[in-house]
């Protein structure tokens, strides 16, 4: 006669955990999601990880870029606008009344785009080596590191918009729709300062080309070029200010436009 075996532990456990109602769990339902809305949702992702990487490209580029358009004296052209600036229009008495000391550049003129005695402030660089630019947008800066009109170097100016107006070089570029721009063979005069009871001397510059660059490594190679006189030997003048597509979150545009200019008459 066999001995009857004693229920493992294992088994008692299963025959108790079969009997258990505690462990009987209720069933739970699949949720199954429509292929449209998995789909929908990828591309939103996808999109957010797109701009955000467009975003995050913009901004170091313009960080590394800005600052970096130098010709061979390590000058900066302006890229920013800066916080605060003038955006109010100078009144014609304003204008009649302004003066400078004698032999400095007064007023600057581009009679075929608009610009009639523009008043000439004189601009030096900031601590970061960039140029400064007037405070009001409506002034034209002279850099008074370059050469004094009228002379055999290259004297070179700037100006730029604001927020809300596009300031006195705003129409130097040509805009598809809205304006010739400067062209080859337009005149540009520079009225000096006088004494008191004496003629002021006015320089005629007829301009020989510009340039649109592209902020970064295009307008860095043209400054050098830009410093230079288009006639080596013979006086000439720069303009250099901003145009192309504004970026908002780095307060700059994408290009730089560059006017150059040959001395012809004194007068």
């Amino acid at each position: 006669m066999g001995i009857a075996k004693e229920p493992t532990k294992v088994a008692n456990q299963k025959k108790v955990s079969a009997k258990d109602p505690s462990l009987h769990l209720p069933k739970v339902r699949p949720i199954y999601l429509r292929p449209s809305y998995i789909a929908f949702g990828v591309i939103i992702l996808l999109a957010t990880i797109f701009f955000a990487r467009v975003a995050i490209w913009e901004h170091s580029y313009l960080e590394r870029m800005e600052g970096s358009e130098r010709h061979t004296a390590n000058i900066t052209p302006v890229n920013k606008i800066d916080e605060e600036v003038d955006e109010t229009e100078p009144t014609a008495q304003e204008i009649t009344e302004y003066t400078v000391a004698p032999g400095k550049p007064r007023y600057f003129s581009i009679p075929n785009i608009g610009i009639h005695n523009a008043r000439i402030v004189e601009i030096g660089l900031k601590t970061t080596g960039e140029l400064s630019t007037p405070y009001n947008i409506y002034n034209v800066g002279w850099y008074n590191g370059s050469a004094l009109p009228g002379s055999d170097g290259v004297s070179v100016f700037d100006g730029h918009g604001g927020f809300t107006n596009i300031g006195i070089f705003g129409n130097l570029p040509p805009r598809t729709g809205y304006n010739r721009g400067i062209a080859v063979g337009d005149i540009i005069t520079i009225e000096m300062g006088a004494a008191e009871g004496e003629e002021p001397v006015v320089y005629t510059y007829r301009v020989t080309d510009t340039a649109t660059k592209n902020l970064g490594e295009d307008a860095n190679n043209y400054m050098t070029t830009a410093f230079d006189s288009p006639n080596r030997g013979q006086g000439s003048l720069t303009i250099i200010t901003c145009t192309g597509d504004w970026w908002a979150k780095s307060k700059t545009y994408s290009q730089r436009f560059f006017v150059r200019a040959l001395l012809e008459t004194i007068n």
